[in-house]
């Protein structure tokens, strides 16, 4: 055999070596990379339970807030051997709900698929600003990713706007039933309000990532947003309660510190915190907290309550005092009784939600 037909042997057997490796890698690192790059897990030949089961544990461990904690590894190792006898992947749900919860805490959550003809069954999110007596109510309700986020946001940025533009002083943000879903739509549409720069931060065990706001748009928190418009500086008073959740509780941080803002009302419902959602074949999805919520204070929170600046005892005396707070601001004196409208419609239950993609 010449040297060449050699030499061509070699290289063909170095392709064929690599080719199998990279279809090996592909079988077995091939979902949780996927999903790691693009929110969806995909599987490379047949999606057994075992391999559906590695790929949660994986995604758990890699990116959980405690997917390092002895916890999760006792919780991983009762996955694993359940998975050994499993016949189908939803025998393994209740355990790997439960590996998911030690790696990220009480606002993680392997949720199983849901029928495709359940959709579109809930009426959508609606957000709504009213202005009375000189001051501009904006109405936050919590929004998922599947909602339409930029017709949401376009309405919180108009309405704020037509405010500044109608002379008036100041703002009240309802926060209070923000169950979460999506803080993009959230924060760009209350933009107007926010100085540009770092709104917050999610604090990983690898790194800490900033939610930014430029103008009208915001980028790193939720979807990736722009509305139109402009700023408006006025003073804001920010109202939560005991469901204001997830992004929720993140929109009401991004008011935090500044010295144009104050919330009131009662302590939030404890899930500030940073979630990615990963969506599987079947129509599961595993929504796994990866951070924790940073405010421009240095303040950390993650699955306690937020105390608001102005504790209260029910949601009529939040807006109450939030009135009285702003008719001492600087251009607001004599503002009279601030009409709520209950505009409100959301497709998800109050209390803990899915929270999008950085989420």
């Amino acid at each position: 055999m010449s040297t060449a037909k050699k030499v061509l042997r070699i290289l063909g057997g170095i392709v064929v070596a690599l080719v199998l490796l990279i279809a090996a890698v592909g079988y077995v690192w091939g979902p949780t990379l996927t999903a790691q790059m693009t929110g969806q897990a995909r599987f490379f030949g047949t999606d057994t339970p075992k391999r559906y089961a590695n790929t949660v544990l994986d995604l758990s461990e890699s990116m959980g807030i405690y997917g390092d904690s002895e916890e999760f590894a006792a919780a991983r190792a009762e996955v694993e051997e359940a998975a050994k006898s499993a016949r189908h992947k939803y025998e393994l749900i209740e355990p790997l709900d439960a590996a998911v919860h030690a790696a990220g805490g009480k606002h993680s959550k392997l949720h199983p698929g849901q029928p495709q003809d359940s959709a579109g069954d809930t009426p959508p999110v609606q957000a709504d600003v009213e202005t009375t007596d000189g001051v501009a109510l904006a109405t936050v309700p919590g929004i998922g990713r599947h909602d339409d986020v930029q017709g949401y946001a376009d309405t919180l940025t108009r309405g704020l706007i037509e405010a500044r533009d109608g002379g008036a002083c100041g703002a009240i943000v309802d926060l209070r039933g923000n169950d979460g879903g999506d803080m993009g739509p959230m924060v760009a549409g209350l933009s107007p309000l926010l100085p540009d720069g770092t709104a917050l931060e999610f604090v990983s065990h690898m790194n800490t990532t900033a939610v930014t706001v430029e103008g009208n748009a915001v980028r790193g928190g939720g979807t990736p947003l722009e509305t139109t418009g402009g700023k408006w500086e006025a003073p804001t008073a920010v109202l939560v309660d005991a469901n204001t959740a997830s992004s929720g509780e993140a929109t009401m941080l991004a008011f935090r510190g500044l010295d144009t803002a104050r919330s009131f009302g009662s302590p939030t419902a404890g899930f500030a915190s940073a979630n990615m959602v990963y969506d599987f074949p079947d129509g599961s999805v595993l929504m796994l907290t990866i951070a924790k919520d940073k405010a421009r204070t240095g303040e950390e929170f993650a699955e306690y309550p937020i105390q608001p600046d102005s504790p209260t005892a029910t949601g009529d005396e939040a807006l109450d005092e939030a009135k009285a707070w702003l008719r001492e601001q600087h251009g607001c004196g004599g503002v009279e009784e601030v009409q709520k409208v209950y505009n409100i419609t959301s497709s998800k239950p109050q209390g803990n939600s899915q929270h999008a993609a950085i989420l």
